[in-house]
């Protein structure tokens, strides 16, 4: 569906999340490339893509191409990403993201700064309208290479731009209700991996101690009117967490389906 400003469209993870759907999250990593990215979008399988750039070196320019590859389906693409500082997230998002997920973020003020980064000051804000110090540039990917009127793009940046903060440790969860609480931050998605290393259940992402944390963020962000997603591999992890009210779920990407793949394809000429 097309925006009334040409070059512009809703953010669907946004209105999804609104209207209380779920969307399933496919990630890409050690694999994110333009055909990897045209193939998953092909399949119309998922309505959403997180490009790992925590874990993994994907420069803004391929960022940028792999938006582009994306944005020919009804996809929304997720950069996962240290922000640690201001040129850091000005940069992905002028890749042309949909949404910037924030890793490790321990505290309600990293939080506010990462709003504060990620928006722009709009003399006329709109009701509900968060707004910060993000500089200027309209000729980025994200304003149309400067044909996007001034007010339109900063309308649609401080709206349509999904912005979510990662509670990975012991130090977040205990904040936890301040976290969601910021102004701006539109969902909290939650590092089951990073946590349970954390608390010493490695590799225990279904440990009831991680599944606590869990419940309380669920009910924290129902309290606040905000969204909550996580790690769903594998079919009883993905029921369990959607039973608590993830609403953004990964059950993997690009790395679980090469190894699923192989494996399967090794069933063809294995030795009974």
């Amino acid at each position: 569906m097309s925006s009334p400003v040409s070059g512009l469209r809703p953010n669907q993870l946004l209105a999804h999340m609104r209207a209380g759907e779920t969307e399933v999250l496919y990630v890409l990593g050690n694999h994110a490339t333009p055909r990897h990215v045209d193939f998953v979008c092909g399949t119309g399988l998922f309505q959403s893509l997180w490009f790992d750039l925590e874990h993994f070196d994907i420069p803004t320019q391929d960022l940028a191409v792999l938006n582009m590859v994306a944005r020919a389906y009804p996809m929304t693409t997720i950069a996962r990403f240290k922000a640690a500082d201001y040129q850091s997230v000005m940069r992905v998002l002028e890749s042309g993201v949909g949404g910037i997920m924030c890793a490790m973020v321990n505290s309600a003020e990293e939080a506010r700064q990462i709003v504060s980064w990620a928006k722009f000051n709009n003399p006329a804000p709109g009701a509900n309208e968060v707004v910060g110090t993000r500089g200027w540039n309209g000729g980025g990917v994200d304003a149309r290479y400067g044909t996007l009127a001034a007010a339109d793009y900063v309308r649609h940046q401080n709206n349509e731009v999904a912005i979510l903060c990662q509670i990975e440790t012991e130090e977040a969860a205990a904040v936890l209700d301040e976290i969601v609480a910021v102004p701006g931050v539109d969902g909290i998605f939650f590092g089951p991996g990073d946590y349970a290393h954390r608390i010493g259940k490695l590799g225990q992402i279904g440990h009831p101690d991680v599944i606590a944390v869990m419940a309380r963020l669920a009910e924290s962000c129902k309290r606040h009117g905000k969204f909550w997603g996580t790690l769903g591999p594998g079919k009883e992890m993905f029921r369990q967490v959607k039973g608590l009210g993830a609403q953004l779920i990964c059950p993997g990407g690009d790395v679980r389906v090469m190894l699923n793949g192989i494996r399967e394809l090794a069933k063809t000429f294995a030795e009974e």
